[in-house]
């Protein structure tokens, strides 16, 4: 097994400017979503179990 120039990995080349801001809007977008979810899910379940909530024994 000796190494040749091919089993010498390189390094990842950094990312340009257009890069970061096209991941940065990704990140923003998707953070969106899953807050919309999450606000959905917690309507959604406050719709279902309705006023009956209220008047529960504590």
């Amino acid at each position: 097994m000796s190494e040749g120039p091919q089993d010498k990995k390189q390094p990842p080349a950094p990312f340009s400017p257009e890069d970061m801001a096209r991941r940065n809007r990704r990140s923003i977008a998707l953070a969106l979503v899953l807050g919309g979810l999450v606000l959905f899910f917690f309507i959604v379940t406050l719709a279902k179990t309705g006023p009956a909530i209220l008047n529960r024994p504590l």
